[in-house]
């Protein structure tokens, strides 16, 4: 029976981080193992994890606050034994068959190749009251758009040993979003396979690093202007990785963003570039607002 290992990043959780772990613990799916990774927290949360350490239900590690996708790459880092992995936030629930399904959809692809599985799911607000359904099933989508835009939100994806072995070839300490990278590694040489089946309960809080709220779009817009968007950084390392795996064409593009390689023209390719790079018309225009802007 292959082994999931399933990879949580904790910060200042402790409100949900219980109802979380006791979802994973619930699956179906017994033979896995949750490594938990606290990323400096302040709160409650490491007290709560150390009592589902002394029950040997969790692996737990310790570390200073080096942020989200840090985090998240250090774990899957040391999560070594395993044939898939499975990221996972602190303040979701988990519908029990959600790793069975998983498993099934990924022993069907050739696992010689970068394979990665996306489930659907249900958006709530803080007291888990559904608010919407997240389907990721964009016309068109491709590599470009992944640039600027994650999609596959990395708490609803699970991924085999190779693609975690294409992860790992980046210098984590380069990568602020763990799930913006498996994106464009995705994009450029993976298998991806979207289900329809609605996986877990996702809370979007403002507080919340994949929050989608007006607070958390313009806390992005004014960091984005202070020259902290994640994008180039992204970019910058992709390119130094990759670069000579890469199509062509998505290369061009991605030096685009390469902010130390930005020149008149090139904000001028990005600003004028003709096909979309979100979904969101909003935030397609926020974007090209910063690009002319030279933030992105």
């Amino acid at each position: 029976m292959e082994k999931v290992n399933v990879l949580i990043s904790t910060y200042n959780g402790e409100k949900y981080i219980t109802a979380q772990i006791d979802s994973i613990l619930n699956q179906t799916y017994t033979n896995l193992r949750i490594y938990v990774r606290d990323d400096g927290s302040t709160d409650q949360t490491v007290s709560i994890l150390k009592t589902y350490e002394k029950r040997n239900q969790i692996v737990l590690l310790e570390g200073e606050n080096v942020g989200f996708g840090r985090s998240f790459m250090q774990l899957l880092q040391y999560a070594e034994d395993g044939d898939y992995w499975a990221f996972c936030d602190q303040d979701d629930i988990w519908d029990s068959h959600k790793l069975d399904k998983a498993v099934k959809q990924l022993k069907s692809m050739p696992d010689t190749e970068p394979n990665l599985y996306f489930h659907n799911f249900f958006l709530t607000d803080e007291n888990m009251n559904i608010t919407g359904t997240y389907r990721n099933c964009i016309p068109d989508y491709s590599f470009q758009m992944a640039i600027t835009e994650c999609l596959h939100m990395g708490f609803a994806t699970v991924f085999n040993s190779r693609f975690r072995e294409l992860m790992l070839k980046g210098d984590i300490t380069q990568i602020p979003s763990h799930d913006w990278w498996a994106e464009l590694i995705a994009m450029e040489f993976g298998n991806v396979y979207t289900d329809d089946y609605i996986g877990a309960r996702h809370r979007r809080l403002d507080v919340s690093v994949s929050g989608n709220g007006l607070g958390s779009r313009i806390k992005w817009f004014f960091g984005a202007l202070k020259g902290s968007s994640e994008i180039p950084e992204l970019a910058k390392e992709f390119l130094h990785v990759f670069g000579n795996e890469m199509k062509l064409k998505d290369k061009e593009v991605l030096e685009w963003f390469v902010m130390e390689r930005c020149s008149i023209k090139k904000i001028l390719k990005k600003f004028f570039y003709g096909r979309r790079w979100r979904t969101s018309l909003t935030s397609e225009l926020v974007l090209r607002f910063l690009m002319l802007a030279g933030k992105i």
